[in-house]
């Protein structure tokens, strides 16, 4: 049994080993010399022996280290080691033990073989493991030397990479894993050039007294003594070499370490390739995004051009059709926005009501531009030289107005100190204005009337009265034949006003003149704050798409405050939160309020038209544009909704297509 194996039993954190050895003295320790290579920080270099005596006797003794090994849970110099005793090195328990037949299943170490092969080849596999995972070709490289210098206990290690004699040393690092300055004159490039050419590796245990090295000067200068040089082939081809070398000690190097770093290099030269590749590819990946970006700037930039020139189009569109308009109407409305049906009939109305004398009577919602129209009369009359003086009956109380409208003298009133003439005398030649005439109060609906009758005016406090001649027109949003009924309003004075009546139409049923509206507004704004402001086409269909129950004044409220909000475009996200929404807002619902359409100022199928359209819209958006779901849901045939669309201008989606409704009452 004397010569036989002994076996030493490893125990660490429940993983145990058992090598067997037959040599007489067994080295324990960190360094990759010792016979039982354990790595631990705790533990010595060379930390203990065993050995094995004549008759069987087994000896622990301690080999320098700082922290004996413990037997029998004392440090010991030198103790008897008995069979199934255990000591303790740093973290490791340590067994000492004899198989039961030479036929044991351990791992086996002969004398004259290296006792590591498998931790060797635990350390490799993790080694490899490691660079299979490093992604990055920097960190790569740093630890590919880092592992030749752990696995075959060099002092420094070099990687260079490159062809012969166009090279470089990637990277110089030590034991110590720190870096080593100025690498290129550390190393022997002799050796590293002849592997790069040959492809054949170099080992030297004693370069000072190799026959090969000697006479080399980096070899002298260096003082170099154990060295070994592996070529790295990358793709087949060699790439470079990894040079690793200690400059105190001779023998570090033996075939087991250049076996070791052969496979190193072969390992490395994949990972490297790899880490090559993939570092191409993310270069090719940023290039890519960098030409993605710069399409997405280019798109963008044609988008806006595009809208510029679509925006150009349309303006150039409206222009024609404004002159069209032009050309069918005797004079030219510049300020009167709209080229639709209504707003042609309104023009058609104002053409032949401008060259009378007679009384005009303006009807319509508050917001749609009632005296935009008066004006408009006013200076394309014979008038127009002549004063336009406008006054808004409900502004004032009965007294005021009426010695606004009449004029006084001196003493009328308290307070009277001086003449001060009327309205109707400083509007001498020209044109008075009353807006909101149905809020006149009764009283003064006389005055008015006996104005009108005898074309002359009696001042406050005056026996004297002034011949005039003025030309009055008058507006109003109530309906003036129902307060004649109710006794509201003076039916005489009613119809001395109604001579010429036009009625103008809110802007829910002129939807194909808002775009024009919108246009006029932002051109208005950038005369006034020379910045040009643009509006998305999704914020120009929520526009059209609004009920808009203020009607044009609404508009264009709406609209500079979208302007100020925004950074030169109008977007949706811009609009006010009930404009987005689309909802109904009092000039969009029907009112249950007991009146009939002429009370309101509207007939019923101008009513029916409304709810047609917004039934059949509200259908549409449920439907998601699908022409046959949306038939479905207002219950009519796929043919009846195409009649309608084609009767009320609108598209396949149900919005309007700003072209005139078809006069079609059969559908």
């Amino acid at each position: 049994m004397s010569n036989g194996p002994f076996l030493l039993i490893v125990n660490r954190d429940g993983k145990t080993e058992t090598h067997a050895f037959h040599q007489a003295v067994v080295t324990v320790g960190r360094s990759r010399e010792c016979d039982l290579f354990l790595p631990d920080r705790l533990i010595s270099r060379i930390h203990c022996r065993v050995e094995r005596q004549e008759g069987g006797l087994f000896v622990l003794a301690d080999a320098g280290a700082q922290n004996p090994a413990k037997l029998r849970g004392r440090p010991v110099l030198r103790a008897e080691l008995k069979v199934g005793e255990s000591f303790a090195v740093g973290n490791y328990e340590i067994s000492l033990g004899i198989p039961a037949t030479e036929n044991g299943s351990v791992e086996e170490t002969r004398p004259g073989d290296h006792p590591r092969g498998s931790q060797d080849l635990v350390a490799f596999l993790q080694i490899a493991r490691a660079l299979n995972e490093e992604q990055d070709l920097t960190r790569l490289l740093t630890q590919i030397v880092d592992a030749a210098i752990a696995l075959c206990g060099a002092e420094r290690g070099f990687l260079i990479l490159g062809k012969t004699g166009d090279h470089s040393v990637e990277v110089a690092r030590n034991f110590a894993q720190e870096e080593v300055l100025s690498p290129e004159f550390k190393i022997s490039r002799t050796i590293a050039n002849r592997v790069m050419a040959t492809g054949v590796p170099e080992l030297t245990t004693n370069a000072q007294e190799d026959d090969r090295f000697r006479d080399l000067q980096s070899v002298a200068d260096l003082r170099l003594r154990s060295v070994l040089c592996i070529p790295i082939r990358v793709q087949n081809d060699i790439s470079g070499v990894l040079y690793a070398d200690n400059r105190l000690q001779q023998q570090v190097f033996q075939e087991r370490e250049k076996a070791l770093l052969l496979s190193l290099a072969d390992h490395a030269g994949t990972a490297i390739n790899t880490a090559r590749n993939l570092e191409q590819l993310r270069g090719k990946q940023v290039e890519l995004q960098a030409a993605l970006d710069r399409v997405d700037q280019l798109n963008a930039a044609l988008k806006g051009q595009l809208q510029e020139k679509t925006t150009e189009l349309t303006q150039i569109r409206e222009e024609i059709s404004a002159q069209t308009l032009a050309q069918r109407s005797k004079y030219d409305y510049k300020q009167i926005v709209g080229n639709g049906r209504a707003m042609r009939t309104t023009l058609a109305l104002l053409d032949k009501y401008i060259e009378a004398d007679d009384p005009v009577l303006i009807t319509g919602d508050s917001g749609t531009g009632k005296e935009l129209v008066a004006r408009a009369i006013h200076a394309h009359s014979r008038r127009s030289g002549r004063p336009f003086v406008s006054e808004n009956c409900a502004a004032l109380p009965e007294s005021l107005l009426e010695s606004e409208l009449f004029g006084y003298v001196r003493g009328a009133f308290t307070g009277a100190t001086a003449n001060k003439k009327g309205l109707l005398e400083s509007a001498e030649g020209g044109m008075l204005f009353l807006d909101e005439i149905g809020d006149m109060p009764t009283d003064l609906q006389k005055k008015l009337l006996r104005v009108l009758q005898e074309g002359e005016v009696r001042p406050l406090g005056s026996r004297e009265t002034v011949k005039i001649d003025v030309r009055l027109i008058c507006a109003t949003n109530r309906n003036l034949e129902t307060m004649v009924r109710e006794g509201e309003f003076r039916e005489d004075l009613y119809y001395r006003l109604a001579v010429l009546p036009v009625h103008l139409p809110p802007l829910r049923d002129r939807k194909e003149d808002i775009p024009l509206l919108v246009k006029r507004f932002l051109g208005d704004l950038q005369r006034e704050t020379h910045a040009r402001v643009r509006i998305s086409p999704d914020a120009m269909e929520r526009i059209v798409a609004y009920g808009w129950p203020g009607n044009v004044r609404e508009l264009q409220n709406e609209i500079r405050r979208a302007a100020i909000l925004c950074d030169g475009i109008i977007l949706e996200t811009h609009l006010s939160q009930h404009v987005r929404e689309g909802r109904r807002g009092p000039g969009n619902a029907v009112a249950d309020d007991g009146m009939v359409p002429s009370e309101r100022g509207t007939t019923l199928p101008d009513m029916v038209r409304d709810l047609e359209v917004r039934e059949i819209q509200k259908a549409f958006d449920r439907a998601q544009s699908n022409k046959s779901r949306a038939a479905d849901l207002l219950g009519l045939s796929r043919f009846a909704l195409q009649r309608k669309l084609e009767k009320y201008a609108l598209d396949a989606d149900g919005k309007p297509t700003g072209a005139a409704p078809a006069n079609d009452d059969t559908a």
